[in-house]
């Protein structure tokens, strides 16, 4: 179940970051600023929760490790295996 919340999380994270990049190619810069914004708070929340989620035996290091790789995009998210 954890494992479930935290791909969906990172799928959110890279989603917004997809559409960080595109706000910003197409001069929408009050946008940008939000899915930055969102995107922040999401990456701080599943590293709260990555950390939780280890330290209360929830999940192994190689997965806490996993979950805290890079995020590059959600076709990398969506294509590549999860945490």
């Amino acid at each position: 179940m954890i494992l479930d919340r935290i791909n969906l999380t990172r799928r959110l994270i890279a989603a917004l970051g997809d559409a960080l990049h595109l706000a910003h190619e197409n001069g929408a810069h009050d946008l940008a600023s939000d899915f930055y914004a969102l995107r922040d708070k999401a990456a701080r929340d599943l590293g709260e929760m990555v950390r939780n989620a280890f330290n209360n035996g929830g999940i192994s290091e190689v997965e806490a490790r996993s979950a805290m790789r890079p995020i590059y995009s959600a076709k990398n998210e969506t294509d590549g295996a999860g945490a």
